[in-house]
């Protein structure tokens, strides 16, 4: 994520090629952000997932509040770090953390839990931020993935996020689903094509990969949307580019799936 200062809410997740690290006090110490968001951001590092598909991982947003109203802040996700429990324990131990005590531990004005989640493509290639050190919190594993701007501090905290609009994404990242994966896609009224990425359990806890057949039976698509699923006769690849023009564009459904904008797909 070569620039990660989104204008509007578009959640995206990557990370490090990482082995496990064991909860450890001085592990937690270096979870701590700084007093303020970083904004400029250093030391990028290319991160690598490989054969992800169904896997979990986390997002945790620390949100600084802005003298006009809005936030800017940090991210950090754990795609692609070696998890130090099965899925359904580390979505426990995710959901157990408390905004208010995180806000007094490691700074922010607001926190926002964008998960649990689980990767929907195969592979990934990206960067992250920061030499891709990791920080540890409620022993989890994360890295730095950049910053975050929002127009309202207050709405954002708040959630949920915006559902079916488009919002700009600013990143470098390469996203790959094997031939013979399905996939699973929005459409807008206009025609543009959005492939999903990733999905979260926050909303629902039984949406997970093995449930996404019956997932356009589970959606409320507004006017002139659809929604369609199709096998893939040869390999795709998804790309992104932070200074793209037009920029990168994602949606988000009702359920807090990703899908990104999918040039090649008709």
């Amino acid at each position: 994520m070569k620039c990660i200062q989104n204008v509007l809410p578009a959640f995206f997740a990557s990370a490090a090629l990482v082995a496990a690290v064991a909860w450890h006090p001085a592990a937690q110490a270096q979870a701590k952000p700084a007093a303020g968001p970083i904004v400029n951001l250093t030391d990028p590092c290319p991160i690598k997932a490989e054969n992800w598909r169904g896997r979990a991982f986390y997002e945790i947003l620390f949100m600084f509040r802005q003298p006009n109203g809005g936030g800017i802040g940090n991210y950090f996700n754990s795609l692609s770090n070696a998890l130090p429990a099965p899925n359904d324990e580390m979505d426990a131990r995710f959901r157990a953390l408390k905004a208010e005590t995180l806000k007094k531990e490691f700074g922010g004005d607001g926190i926002f839990f964008n998960g649990p989640r689980r990767w929907v493509a195969n592979s990934l290639t990206a960067s992250s931020w920061d030499g891709c050190k990791q920080r540890v919190i409620g022993t989890i594993p994360f890295n730095l993935d950049g910053t975050f701007e929002v127009p309202s501090f207050d709405k954002f905290v708040s959630g949920p996020p915006v559902a079916y609009k488009p919002l700009v994404s600013k990143r470098d990242s390469r996203m790959i689903f094997n031939a013979g994966e399905t996939v699973y896609e929005l459409i807008t009224p206009e025609g543009a094509v959005y492939t999903m990425f990733s999905l979260s359990l926050k909303v629902d806890p039984k949406n997970t990969v093995e449930n996404l057949p019956t997932l356009g039976k589970r959606l409320t698509l507004p006017t002139g949307w659809k929604f369609r699923s199709r096998k893939l006769d040869k390999e795709m690849v998804l790309t992104a580019t932070a200074d793209s023009n037009p920029p990168n564009t994602v949606v988000l459904d009702q359920l807090e799936g990703n899908y990104q904008y999918n040039a090649g797909a008709k």
